[in-house]
């Protein structure tokens, strides 16, 4: 099953409980993909997406080397 741990809300840096080296240890720690976003200020917000469904292709047996995707 693949794992996406996300760390939100970055933009309240002042109150964060988690330091990124802990988030990202766990995430090792659980063979999982790591990410910090904050939704308020859409930050990496479309990041997460991705990377959740690039780790259920990768699960899949699907990974694409290369994008396909063309924007003009």
């Amino acid at each position: 099953v693949p794992i996406v741990l996300v760390g939100n809300k970055t933009d309240l840096y002042v109150d964060r409980m988690v330091t990124t080296e802990q988030g990202k240890r766990l995430a090792d720690s659980w063979h999982a993909a790591f990410l910090e976003t904050s939704a308020k200020q859409n930050e990496s917000v479309a990041d997460i997406f991705h990377t959740l469904l690039m780790e259920i292709e990768k699960a899949d047996g699907n990974v694409q080397e290369q994008s396909k995707c063309i924007v003009s």
